[in-house]
């Protein structure tokens, strides 16, 4: 069977995303940068190529379309903070350490990307193609913190509201919040995470 130079090129592309790289890593960088600076509008491929250093046709050799880029910077920004409220292997530690890490791995995720927090935000409800990203971090992150309310001994918490609707409370605060305080200095950075902490706990009723 003949295979076209398109096919061929889309099998390349397909392995360099599998195996990462380098290259790839910088132009994922370089990507977050522009529209960390620039917004999505303003950012071009011409851009991202010239901040990674390299030339469009190595940017395509990686990606397809600035629209590619962009959803794989979302899909990243988006496990990142998936991962930062992961309750594998707590078992034995007491709640209020548990929700208190959780919230501040929660926030420093935010903190290290807090301009893409806020793009991707902004895009989700008028790009399907974000919106099915983003949508599924939200879906999974409150799904998880639910059932962890839910999980606590009713003689050791006294939760102020039923766990899905506390959740969405708590999980808004420390999103949105983050993003707005993401440029800030560490010190205020800090006082919000203890800010948080403090609520949650008065909210779940430790």
């Amino acid at each position: 069977m003949s295979v076209t130079i398109s096919q061929s090129q889309e099998r390349a592309r397909a392995n360099r995303k599998d195996t990462g790289g380098a290259r790839r890593e910088e132009l994922l960088r370089a990507a977050a940068e522009c529209f960390d600076d620039l917004g999505y509008a303003a950012t071009t491929v011409e851009l991202i190529a010239a901040r990674a250093q390299t030339s469009r046709p190595t940017f395509y050799a990686y990606f397809r379309s600035k629209d590619e880029i962009l959803l794989a910077l979302a899909d990243r920004v988006g496990t990142e903070l998936e991962s930062a409220q992961s309750l594998d292997g707590i078992d034995g530690t007491p709640p209020r350490e548990v929700i208190a890490a959780t919230m501040r791995a929660y926030a420093d995720a935010v903190f290290a990307n807090g301009g893409l927090v806020a793009l991707f935000d902004a895009m989700a409800p008028v790009r399907d193609d974000v919106a099915e990203i983003w949508d599924r971090l939200m879906r999974r992150t409150h799904r998880r913190y639910t059932a962890y309310l839910a999980s606590l001994d009713p003689a050791t918490v006294d939760l102020c509201l039923e766990p899905a609707a506390l959740v969405t409370i708590l999980n808004d605060t420390i999103h949105h919040g983050a993003k707005r305080v993401a440029r800030d200095s560490p010190a205020a950075r800090e006082r919000f995470v203890a800010d948080q902490i403090r609520v949650a706990e008065r909210l779940i009723g430790f």
